[in-house]
């Protein structure tokens, strides 16, 4: 069946209103009509078994059939701050991402990014973004959509946000003694889990000296370099392996 996520405010007593671009999708693309049953989901968790009732060029309103709570989101909160890498990079990271799990994807802007983003280009790949993990959550069956801020940030402004979660890392290629092993060997399952990655050129001396002093654990992989894209999939499969929702 059909799924479409729209927003909370869009569940009204036992009506459900979907609006944007999945409007057109319905009309043009699966043809739907009135009468033809979708499942809607309100990226909180619950999910809507819907009759439509009307299709316009405008706006699709069925009536609300069934509800049901599903419980199939990761079972910890993962957030990753990612250095912004070159290319469509990035699209690639929020979509597996997606997929794998992350709760909370944040792009950064780190001393050796080399993409150059004005605020004007960066809300439009924010808006892309977004849309990429919506189609990715949508896709893959789950009930809510990672959260990606409103606006890129720096790497001081992701540690102040997120220095309370249970067991923070920076990746680093130059520490050869904490690799992932240890510092995931915990008898407990941590309720969040905060993840720096760099871009391409890595981070500098200076961003990991700034993650140390918010109690970011610098940890190395291994002795394979992996391209920046490679590494966020990485991590999340390990941490969902050893923590979560795979296996």
């Amino acid at each position: 069946m059909n799924r479409f996520f729209v927003e909370p405010e869009m569940i009204i007593k036992n009506r459900a209103i979907i609006k944007g671009a999945d409007v057109n999708h319905i009309r043009k693309v699966l043809r739907l009509s009135a009468g033809d049953k979708v499942t809607i989901l309100d990226g909180t968790g619950s999910e809507y078994l819907v009759e439509l009732i009307r299709v316009t060029k405008n706006e699709v309103i069925g009536d609300i059939i069934e509800r049901d709570e599903k419980d199939i989101e990761p079972l910890i909160r993962i957030v990753i701050g990612q250095g912004i890498p070159k290319g469509d990079k990035m699209d690639l990271i929020i979509q597996k991402g997606t997929e794998l799990g992350v709760s909370v994807l944040v792009p950064m802007k780190t001393e050796r990014v080399i993409v150059k983003i004005d605020s004007q280009q960066g809300a439009k790949k924010i808006e892309r973004w977004k849309r990429i993990a919506r189609e990715a959550a949508r896709q893959s069956m789950r009930t809510t959509i990672p959260e990606i801020p409103k606006e890129i940030i720096d790497l001081k402004r992701f540690c102040t946000l997120y220095h309370g979660c249970d067991l923070k890392f920076i990746l680093w290629e130059e520490e050869k003694e904490k690799g992932l092993r240890e510092v995931l060997n915990r008898d407990s399952i941590p309720r969040d889990i905060a993840v720096i990655i760099g871009p391409e050129g890595g981070l500098s001396i200076e961003e990991i000296r700034i993650a140390k002093d918010f109690g970011f654990i610098p940890t190395g992989l291994g002795s394979n370099i992996l391209r920046t894209e490679t590494v966020a999939l990485t991590i999340l499969s390990i941490i969902q392996f050893k923590f979560g929702n795979i296996g």
